[in-house]
C-alpha cells in the first residue's frame, strides 16, 4: 500500500467513510456542526444548513 498523502486523507474524511449523524426532532446537532436537509448532521462550512 501507498502512504496516504495529508489531502487523500481530507477526501476519506470528508467523503462517505465519515459517519453520518443525524439530526434530532428539534433540529438539534452535535457542536460546530448543523442540520442540513435530509435531517443529518454536517459540517456548516462545507454544507448549507436549515
Amino acid at each position: 500500500m501507498k502512504k496516504l498523502k495529508r489531502n487523500d486523507l481530507k477526501k476519506i474524511d470528508g467523503g462517505l467513510i465519515a459517519p453520518i449523524i443525524m439530526c434530532d426532532e428539534n433540529m438539534n446537532c452535535p457542536p460546530n456542526l448543523c442540520c442540513t436537509s435530509g435531517y443529518i448532521c454536517r459540517d456548516w462550512r462545507k454544507y448549507p444548513c436549515i
